[in-house]
């Protein structure tokens, strides 16, 4: 690919510099929504199906004490 572009006389795309990871997680918290499915079994043998959704923008991370 390298040798097309340079026949070409195109040079390579400068590297830009990007957000890292977490920059770019803590500048898109608020539109991020993850979810998971689990299975809950309870005492009386009955299986529970939960969706859970959290908004990434709004969770609290503090544990109670």
């Amino acid at each position: 690919m390298w040798e097309i572009l340079h026949a070409a006389g195109i040079d390579p795309a400068p590297r830009r510099s990007r957000p890292t990871w977490r920059q770019f997680l803590t500048a898109q918290a608020h539109a991020i929504i993850a979810c998971d499915f689990l299975v809950v079994e309870t005492v009386l043998l009955k299986r529970l199906y939960v969706l859970v959704f959290i908004e990434h923008g709004t969770r609290d991370c503090t544990w109670p004490e």
